[in-house]
């Protein structure tokens, strides 16, 4: 009878293969005007050398006068996010990635609609609503990442997520610190 022991240890010097904290901020378009701004922190982990999870939160914040100049419109909204990232391409200084992703948002809207007096066809008045709900969704994300140091990174990311009753598209930069 044998008894075996074995013991081994990988090691990779490949950016991409390491676990890290992202921070960005990016444009938010909710809707032909209704537009402004996100910030997201994430935290991602490689699980093969082409694919990394992560889990994030995001806060958006958009406004705007869509429908009429007198009712500004707004979407304030906080995300909780989880992704899978695909990897197709990898070097040492620079990562392509696509994915998609699963969201939680809970968010306030302000909207207005137009309301017709009995018969007419013209000047309405503006109703406004407001509303404070939770939501969820899909998510696809392109992101360019770039390795400035072992321990930083910066990049950019594209996303498309699908919330409330709309598309929402987000764009920006990003720095990751790798852990």
């Amino acid at each position: 009878m044998a008894i075996t022991m074995s013991v081994s240890a990988q090691v990779s010097d490949n950016p991409a293969t390491m676990p890290a904290l992202k921070f960005g901020a990016s444009y938010v378009h909710d809707f032909p005007g209704l537009t402004g701004f996100g910030v997201h922190a994430e935290y991602g982990v490689p699980i093969t050398n082409w694919a990394q999870i992560e889990a994030g939160i995001k806060r958006i914040q958009a406004g705007g006068y869509p429908r009429t100049g007198s009712v500004k419109e707004y979407t304030r909204s906080t995300t909780l996010d989880f992704n899978v990232l695909f990897v197709p391409f990898s070097n040492e200084s620079n990562a392509l990635k696509i994915g998609g992703g699963y969201s939680f948002v809970f968010y306030n809207l302000r909207r207005s609609y137009p309301v017709y007096a009995a018969g007419a066809k013209e000047d309405p008045s503006w109703e406004v609503t407001d509303s404070k709900s939770m939501t969820k969704g899909c998510s696809l994300i392109g992101e360019y990442e770039y390795y400035i140091s072992e321990n930083i990174s910066a990049g950019a990311r594209v996303s498309l997520a699908k919330a409330y009753s709309r598309h929402v598209w987000m764009g920006g930069p990003f720095v990751a610190i790798k852990l």
